[in-house]
């Protein structure tokens, strides 16, 4: 099976429809308003009746805005939607369904190669990467060469696959040396779990459950996983919602409202263990509490042109390894600078 370069899933684009039609939103809603302009002010004060749709993704912002307290703060409406993975908040996106998201250091990548550019509004840099590269029982797993000549799993338009690609380039394996098996986000632990696939990078919680179900399971060295992810957790936003004044300056809003809610979710691991892991994804504690310190603290870093240096390192790693159609694009214009909450130093 041939590795596929970056492409919108059909059955992404079909659960992003199915939730599009959840929220009353027609697929074909095309875009009005004024041209995105990233040097325009934007407002303190949100006009009354905004309203702003969250693409979520394991109800993460949706717990820690409603337990904190901040959702009930931000003085305009708020909805929020999960979706799973980059290629189906696209979706969203293109059908203005949603207006921001919660993701890695993909998805704004694959919006930009789509040509559907979508701003990152805020940054976070998480403590540790949250994905383990795990292997079936039987496959050995000691180093990255171990790749060579194995069926790996990965969420294809998500940060899974850049994760790969960056553990082939460490142990000098082209993608022509491994069997590369895009999935959906849900797919992968399953077709792990049903030795379809030999190896597959796993979010937690999913991978602290597949190794207490799977005990002899092996698991790349923790270095080695650390070292091939960014750690980067974003906000990012369509162009047509960042261009409408009254949706930019909710976004602002939000933005530091989600800053807020994380000081508190760091603030008492216990608390956010039993409100998130326990309370919303039913989970048992114990995983939890592995779960979290896969990621540990959220740290708020600055909008600027390092940051834009880091994405455009992550699309050369894509590019080298022939997963964007045409080739290379250019990072600059990823990030809108506007939303930076950061003294200039």
């Amino acid at each position: 099976m041939a590795p596929m370069p970056f492409r919108l899933p059909r059955r992404a684009a079909a659960l992003a429809t199915a939730l599009v039609a959840v929220l009353g939103v027609s697929a074909c809603a095309s875009s009005t308003g004024p041209a995105y302009d990233p040097s325009a002010p934007i407002a303190d004060q949100v006009p009354a009746g905004t309203v702003i749709t969250v693409a979520d993704q394991q109800s993460i912002l949706k717990t820690m805005l409603t337990a904190s307290g901040e959702a009930a703060k931000l003085g305009f409406g708020v909805k929020f939607a999960d979706f799973a993975g980059g290629p189906a908040i696209l979706e969203s996106f293109r059908a203005d369904a949603t207006q921001v998201a919660i993701v890695a250091d993909v998805p704004p990548i694959h919006a930009r190669i789509a040509r559907f550019p979508s701003p990152i509004i805020k940054a976070w840099q998480l403590d540790r990467g949250g994905v383990s590269t795990v292997a079936r029982p039987g496959v050995q797993l000691r180093t990255a060469a171990d790749l060579r000549g194995r069926k790996i799993g990965y969420a294809e338009g998500t940060a899974h696959q850049a994760m790969v690609l960056r553990l082939l380039r460490s142990a000098g394996l082209s993608k022509h040396d491994v069997q590369l098996v895009p999935l959906q986000l849900t797919e992968v632990g399953e077709a792990l779990g049903a030795g379809q696939i030999d190896i597959a990078p796993l979010m937690e919680p999913i991978s602290t459950k597949y190794r207490l179900a799977h005990p002899d399971a092996q698991v790349l060295p923790d270095q080695l996983n650390q070292a091939a992810q960014s750690g980067l957790m974003f906000l990012y936003s369509p162009q047509a919602a960042l261009a409408d004044p009254a949706r930019a300056a909710a976004l602002k809003r939000l933005s530091a409202a989600v800053d807020r809610a994380r000081a508190w979710v760091d603030a008492d691991k216990d608390r956010w263990i039993q409100t998130y892991y326990a309370g919303a994804l039913k989970i048992p504690a114990a995983v939890g509490r592995i779960a979290y310190e896969g990621q540990g603290s959220w740290r708020s870093v600055p909008l600027d042109r390092a940051l834009v240096a880091r994405q455009q390192s992550t699309i050369d790693v894509l590019a080298d390894f022939g997963e964007i159609p045409g080739g290379r694009v250019s990072a600059d214009g990823s990030v809108d600078f506007r939303f930076d909450t950061h003294p200039a130093t």
